[in-house]
């Protein structure tokens, strides 16, 4: 089973190219326009894009030029569509001429999905799980005791308390990343399973923006979100969790950090966008790895955010130039 996105601004036409991948036996993602395509490919990294050309904000040829220009979408084959173009793109894969017939379109996905490249298969899973599991345990007692004799040095008022605030402080990072590490170790081995229920997500951003703003008091945070309620189904915990790493990420770099949330029909979308130092072109490329060395901070909790957005039928992307900030964006399917 492959993930194809297929983009066509007609509704009808979409349902029709969409209902052929899926019988088939693949996943399919829609877009109804270049833009939407552009940004769902980048999010969700199918196996094959199919695209029309006449479509708003991005034509097909557009797209195609921008995923063959892309350091991580380059390589995935693409299926042009169009009526007006004779003889399709060197950008493109593959073409049909608009009216085709469905056995042809149904031929082309299968020979452009058999040259697609495929992801490198997870080795060692149920170790990593495992692995998590136990460095979890074997935190928690010491953990457990050096906060304890946190709050008796307190109580007794036996150490500066300065000290005991940064001591305390420390902790807390430790803390954190177990939980972050066992998380990182249960995604890697495929073992989470979300609690999925129809909730409103603005109310979520906004609860998540409050504990920043009341833990980086220095930090300017702006919110826009729609008027209305954006409900849809997630896990109220992982997401959480998702919005955390994520304003946790843009806030340690101080100034102002501007949270927004765009809705249409059929995505939404969360972006945090904050004026930070910025990320290189190859930071970029691999800043959601984890256990990554030497690049900036946040690794596990980057790859923690990426991976449940991915579960959650979405995906989380990075815009960023050095010295320009950083965008990190959300996009989350509807219905």
């Amino acid at each position: 089973m492959s993930l194809v996105l297929v983009a066509d601004d007609e509704p009808a036409v979409l349902e029709v190219l969409s209902q052929v991948v899926e019988d088939l036996g693949h996943d399919v993602i829609q877009a109804r326009d270049g833009e939407e395509a552009w940004n769902l490919a980048r999010a969700r990294r199918p196996n094959l894009v199919v695209t029309d050309h006449m479509m708003p904000r991005l034509s097909g040829l557009d797209l195609c030029r921008r995923l063959r220009g892309d350091e991580v979408l380059g390589h995935v084959p693409i299926i042009l569509l169009s009526a007006v173009l004779p003889h399709g793109a060197p950008e493109a894969h593959a073409f049909l001429h608009k009216p085709f017939e469905i056995t042809d379109f149904e031929a082309l996905i299968r020979n452009a999905l058999t040259a697609a490249p495929r992801p490198k298969p997870l080795e060692g899973a149920s170790v990593a799980e495992a692995l998590g599991d136990w460095v979890a345990r074997g935190f928690e007692g010491p953990l457990s005791a050096a906060r304890a004799e946190v709050v008796r040095l307190r109580m007794e008022g036996m150490a500066d308390r300065g000290m005991l605030e940064s001591l305390g402080a420390h902790l807390k990072t430790l803390e954190g990343l177990t939980r972050d590490f066992q998380e990182a170790a249960h995604l890697a081995a495929r073992a989470v399973t979300l609690r999925l229920g129809v909730e409103d997500l603005g109310a979520h951003v906004r609860q998540a923006l409050d504990t920043w703003k009341q833990r980086l008091p220095e930090v300017e945070w702006t919110l826009a979100l729609p008027a209305g309620p954006v409900e849809l189904r997630l896990d109220p915990e992982r997401m959480h969790r998702v919005l955390d790493k994520l304003l946790g990420q843009a806030g340690q770099h101080g100034g102002e950090v501007r949270v927004e949330m765009e809705s249409t029909p059929s995505m939404v979308t969360v972006r945090v966008k904050d004026r930070g130092p910025g990320l290189s072109d190859e930071e970029q490329q691999h800043i959601f790895d984890p256990f990554r060395a030497g690049g900036p901070g946040g690794a596990l909790g980057l790859y923690i955010a990426s991976e449940l957005s991915r579960l959650h039928g979405g995906g989380l992307s990075v815009e960023s130039k050095k010295g320009q900030g950083t965008t990190f964006s959300v996009i989350l399917p509807r219905g």
